[in-house]
């Protein structure tokens, strides 16, 4: 399915029946969370292809964190889902905390998967994305692909990526290197989210950190300490042997923990 708006063109896949829960993917491969989907049962899952990924095209040159929370909302129009569970996963959780901030009567409940954004004062200080983006600024696309994934993921990301995703889904993340490492990293560096725009966030929200991280020096966990310390009504869950990459190590764990939370925060009326 695709929905045609001003500044993108964003395709996304619509299916099953019962509670609508959004998945809204990270960076560098539109199907981080496809498993994880694809494991959920007893919802309607509506899968998007963040602009600028997958099947999606980004017309802007840069959709920003509000564009692509703009995005998300328009598709929940046209599919009729007056409220849903919106699950995110790095980058894409920041377009989801964007989404409840903005657009709180569409949130009925976030689950959070190592936000990318904000920052924390007392994170540790991760050479991944230095790394990735000294690669980039040389041209070395794929250099930096693996400077900034094996740091955050672990050294065996990909051959993680080829065993969930098949060869295609590692050539397509590849190639997505450019669009990440300029134009979405330029635009989300952009973005402003601090505790005052968290504190309005009425959606309970779940926060998943991989235990893996503390090993890799990942800032993950810092990052949502400090999500926890401002949003109003906020859990925290470490999972312990996954990294960033847990949507892949693990999908089967992480639809289960998404469905259990939606389940003790039902949305309201029936919805289809």
């Amino acid at each position: 399915m695709r929905l045609e708006l001003s500044d993108a063109s964003i395709a996304y896949d619509d299916a099953g029946e019962g509670e609508p829960v959004v998945f809204l993917h990270g960076s560098l491969s539109a199907d981080w969370l496809t498993p994880v989907a694809e494991a959920l049962r007893g919802f309607r899952r509506i899968v998007i292809h963040r602009a600028g990924y997958g099947a999606s095209e980004d017309h802007a040159g840069g959709a920003g964190v509000p564009a692509q929370a703009g995005h998300c909302a328009a598709v929940l129009a046209e599919c009729g889902v007056p409220r849903a569970h919106v699950i995110g996963h790095s980058a894409g959780a920041d377009v989801a905390l964007q989404l409840a901030y903005t657009r709180p009567g569409l949130v009925g409940s976030l689950v959070l998967l190592e936000p990318a954004l904000p920052r924390a004062e007392d994170e540790p200080a991760s050479t991944a994305m230095p790394q990735a983006m000294a690669a980039a600024r040389s041209g070395d696309w794929e250099g930096a692909f693996d400077a900034f994934l094996t740091g955050v993921c672990g050294p065996d990301v990909r051959k993680l990526l080829v065993s969930r995703l098949g060869e295609r889904g590692l050539i397509d993340a590849l190639a997505s290197s450019r669009y990440f490492f300029t134009a979405e990293s330029a635009a989300f560096s952009a973005w402003e989210f601090g505790p005052t725009q968290m504190r309005t966030v009425s959606a309970p929200a779940l926060l998943l950190v991989g235990g893996m991280g503390d090993r890799l020096g990942t800032p993950h966990r810092a990052r949502a300490a400090h999500l926890a310390v401002h949003l109003p009504h906020t859990e925290t869950r470490i999972l312990e042997g996954l990294s960033h990459a847990m949507p892949l190590e693990d999908p089967t764990l992480v639809a289960r923990i998404i469905g259990e939370f939606a389940a003790r925060h039902p949305l309201p009326g029936r919805l289809a």
